[in-house]
Parts: structure tokens; sequence; C-alpha cells
């Protein structure tokens, strides 16, 4: 009996020596765990913080020519991005103010936005072309209207500017006859950055008598022949055409499209990155 207690006044002990000692190591852990959960969660805010201030920058392109561009496929596609909380520019050929058609297809709410936004003094205010810096964008957009057809076509300074910002893996984005722009331009490779590609514009059953009397070309035509891989649908149907990094709108109805588009291809870009 005896030596029966003596083991077991002997055993005690030990128990309670590996119990504290089990305990001290689950504290321990427990402390590391939450010291490198903790420091990964603040890493994780810290580079949040940094993404929310380094926002993306879009510029957006109007023409400068005297036939104007289309407003609301600056206003449109302006909204979205703000909403999306995206910093913009607007530049022109020459810069300041062009002349803005389609004042009457903008709806009741649309002029009311327009009239308490700043982007009437921005678009009375545009950067000339020349003087941007294409690494301050993530993103280009070109606006249509009919003045892009004569001033959009052959300037150096818009294709410059595309060729930088796409093969500094940024997205070139157009609609209607907005892309216009991008037939001329010339990627470091020497190949057209249309070449190959799908993409879309104004379609040749949309252009009416004047179209056809007064510009240079057709876009659909010219893209075809430049290589490009034409697609349309119906007249006035929204049709949008993603190739990569190159996003574009068929007419003023895909303008809207073509914008959520873009802002889906920045968002991939900047999560992949």
């Amino acid at each position: 009996m005896n030596n029966f207690f003596t083991l077991k006044t002997y055993q005690q002990p030990l128990n309670a020596s590996l119990i504290y000692l089990i305990l001290c190591i689950t504290v321990l852990f427990t402390i590391i765990f939450s010291t490198k959960s903790l420091a990964n969660s603040l890493e994780s805010h810290a580079y949040a913080q940094v993404l929310k201030n380094n926002k993306q920058k879009i510029l957006i392109v109007i023409s400068s020519d005297r036939h104007g561009y289309w407003l609301p496929e600056v206003l449109e596609p302006y909204q979205l991005l703000r909403q999306a909380d995206f910093e913009i520019d607007i530049a022109s050929p020459v810069g300041g103010k062009g002349k803005a058609s389609g004042h009457l297809r903008l709806s009741s709410a649309q002029k009311s936005w327009l009239e308490q936004s700043s982007l009437s003094a921005e678009l009375d205010n545009s950067i000339a072309i020349n003087q941007i810096v294409a690494n301050n964008y993530q993103a280009i957009y070109f606006a249509g209207g009919s003045g892009p057809m004569f001033d959009f076509i052959n300037n150096d300074s818009i294709q410059k500017i595309t060729t930088a910002i796409y093969e500094s893996g940024g997205v070139v984005s157009a609609d209607c006859h907005g892309i216009a722009a991008l037939l001329n331009v010339t990627l470091t490779n020497g190949n057209r950055l249309i070449s190959g590609k799908k993409l879309t514009a104004k379609a040749n059953h949309e252009e009416g008598l004047w179209a056809r009397n007064n510009y240079p070309f057709l876009l659909e035509d010219k893209i075809i022949e430049l290589g490009g891989q034409y697609q349309s649908q119906d007249k006035g149907k929204a049709n949008v055409v993603v190739d990569g990094r190159l996003i574009t709108g068929q007419n003023p109805a895909s303008a809207i499209p073509m914008t959520k588009q873009l802002i889906q291809v920045l968002s991939t870009i900047t999560t992949n990155n």
C-alpha cells in the first residue's frame, strides 16, 4: 500500500509538469501565430492603402476638328470612370475647346449632371495632346464624332502616346469613329496595332450619305484593308469587341458597355500585378 502511494505521489508532480509544459508551448505558439497574423493583416492593410492612394489615371481624347466630337460618347464613359474612382484627363489634338455635338441626345438627367460637374470646364480646357506624358496613364480612350475622321488619323502625338501606353501594359480603347485614331498606330516591332486584332467601329451599314461623301474612307473598309479582324452587329445595336488590352465599341450605343469592359480589364490588370 505504501509503495502504491509512493508511486502515485511520484507521478503526480510529473503529470503536472507535463501539463504545464504543454500549456506553455500552446501559449507560445498562440503568441507566434497571432503576431504573424497581425503582421500579415497590417501588411495587407498597408498594401490596400497604397493601392487606394495610387489611383489609376485615364486619358480621354476628343477631336479638335470643326466637325466636332460626340458629347454622349464622352459624358457616359466619364461618369462611369468617375464612379469607379479613376482619375481622368481630357486631351485633344490642339487643346482648348472643341465643338461638341449630340447635346440633344442627352437625357434630362445627363444634362443636369453636366451642368453641375467639372466635365464642362475640362472639355473647354482640354490639354494639347503633344503635352501629354504617356507614362502618367494606365489607359487611353478615344471618343467618337465626325471630327476624329479628320484630325485623329495622322496625328503623330496620338500615335506615339497610344503605342507607349499599350506597350507599357496599359489599355487602348475607342468608340465609334474614335477608332480612327488607331489605324496608323505602329508598335515598336513595326506592326500596326490593329493588325490581326479583333475590333469594331462604325459599320458601313450605319454610315449615311454625308459620311460617304465627306469622310476620307469608311472605317469598316479601312480596318479590313489594314489587316484588322472587323466585327459588327445590326445598325444601332451595342457591340463591344475585346482583344486583350484593345477594347472597341461600334457606335454611340456601345459607349457604356465599352467603358464597363475597360474598367473590368483595368481591374484584372491591377489584380494580376
